[in-house]
């Protein structure tokens, strides 16, 4: 077994355990995440194997239930993203007089950039879980939907889709049964792209303070422990900083090993990463 294929299924089976901590959360977690228990900014004990922050709060049931919160993020983005990624990839490849307007405004999302565009928006809806979900959706479909279409563009002019039209097949019959197969090749990659992408912007928004109030995620711990001026003075800061952080970064190192394996087919052409 190769250096790429061990990381990829130590990704797969670091991203099902998430999965499996995210469902079973209320059961693993000894405490309610949000009670204020003991003394603020205890250092670990047998009862709070990592300590509390600074409002009493189990820091390993915050951790554990901002699996959670992270993976419903991520998960509803990617659905949302990757459903409007093979809609207008779709559109755009087969049916030809709408590809003008609808890769103008492909291109339009792909020129906006991301964090500013995000900042603005959250502060002036609100930064509600539901707000950043759409507002990182939106902006994380372009990509592929670019893809999709050139692929639909390879497959229309293939014989059966030709022998299709002859024999009198609808447009959403070729779609459904001829060009919509022929773009799965790319499922896998986006999937995993937009999973990444969506974990670190959700973390990073809510490090800066752009989630909603009762939320419990490990940017929002993050952002918690670092509105305390004398944190480093303190003997409890390793424990309020470095499981969140490290939860974060395991998380997107799996999506990027598994990853790895699955993007070395057709790739978007941007002027920044792909989502």
């Amino acid at each position: 077994m190769t250096g790429r294929p061990l990381l990829q299924w130590v990704g797969f089976v670091l991203l099902i355990g998430f999965v499996l901590v995210a469902l079973v959360a209320p059961l693993l977690a000894p405490h309610d995440p949000r009670e204020p228990l003991t003394l603020p900014l205890s250092t670990p004990t047998d009862d709070h194997l990592l300590g509390t922050n600074d409002l009493g709060q189990d820091v390993l049931s915050q951790l554990i239930h901002g699996a959670r919160s992270t993976l419903i993020v991520a998960a509803s983005v990617t659905a949302i993203s990757t459903v409007v990624s093979w809609l207008v990839g779709l559109a755009a490849g087969f049916i030809r007089r709408v590809e003008g307007v609808l890769m103008g405004v492909t291109d339009l999302f792909l020129a906006l950039p991301d964090l500013p565009l995000i900042l603005l928006v959250l502060t002036l809806i609100g930064a509600t879980r539901t707000n950043m979900i759409l507002v990182l959706a939106l902006l994380s479909w372009p990509a592929f939907a670019r893809v999709v279409r050139s692929l639909v563009i390879v497959a229309r002019g293939s014989p059966y889709v030709e022998a299709s039209k002859a024999m009198g097949g609808s447009t959403s019959h070729i779609i459904v049964r001829h060009l919509l197969p022929a773009t799965l090749v790319v499922l896998p990659a986006k999937l995993v792209l937009t999973t990444r992408y969506a974990v670190f912007a959700e973390a990073t928004l809510a490090f800066l303070g752009l989630s909603a109030g009762d939320a419990i995620g490990w940017g929002a711990m993050v952002n918690l422990a670092f509105r305390d001026p004398l944190l480093f003075s303190r003997p409890i800061w390793p424990w309020l900083v470095l499981p969140p952080t490290i939860a974060i970064a395991t998380l997107i190192l799996a999506t990027v090993w598994v990853g790895s394996g699955l993007t070395n087919g057709p790739r978007p052409s941007r002027r920044r990463k792909p989502h």
